[in-house]
């Protein structure tokens, strides 16, 4: 008997530690999750992106230094997308320069986990390339008010 109990323990304990790892994939992203605004930093955290998609598949992507830095001199570089899409998980962008400061570049990558762009930039005489993460706006806004209430509520 104690046999019997201990081996249908030692089986529900496996039952459930096995439904407790099964994760569900989350969909692939397609072109119409992209839609929106997505925010990041250059791997070199020199540059600020701010890319605006539209659902006709164009719309803006707009670059700035951050004001402590000599590079901020420069200016904002903005650029048109006059085409963006998605094949199979990369994300292909067409740009054109609309800033007399903002040089030719290309932009492409893959889609990132759950809600990230996973991108590289580079200019056309292929001189430079960097890595970007870019998240979606809201989802950094409302991350960054939620741990800033939490914060200070604990000062109070």
């Amino acid at each position: 008997m104690r046999i019997l109990r201990f081996t249908l323990i030692v089986l529900l304990l496996f039952v459930a530690h096995a439904a407790m790892g099964e994760k569900k994939r989350a969909a692939p992203q397609t072109a119409k999750d992209l839609v929106g605004v997505w925010i990041g930093f250059d791997q070199d955290d020199l540059t600020f992106t701010r890319l605006e998609l539209r659902a006709d598949s164009t719309g803006y992507c707009a670059r700035v230094s951050p004001g402590n830095t000599s590079l901020h001199n420069y200016g904002v570089q903005v650029y048109r997308i006059d085409k963006w899409r998605v094949d199979g998980g990369n994300v292909i962008l067409n740009l054109t320069p609309i800033s007399s400061n903002a040089e030719p570049v290309y932009l492409r990558g893959r889609l990132g986990g759950i809600a990230s762009l996973n991108l590289e930039i580079g200019s056309l005489n292929k001189k430079w390339k960097l890595r970007l993460v870019l998240n979606p706006e809201s989802r950094i806004q409302a991350s960054n008010r939620e741990t800033k209430e939490a914060i200070d509520a604990v000062r109070k």
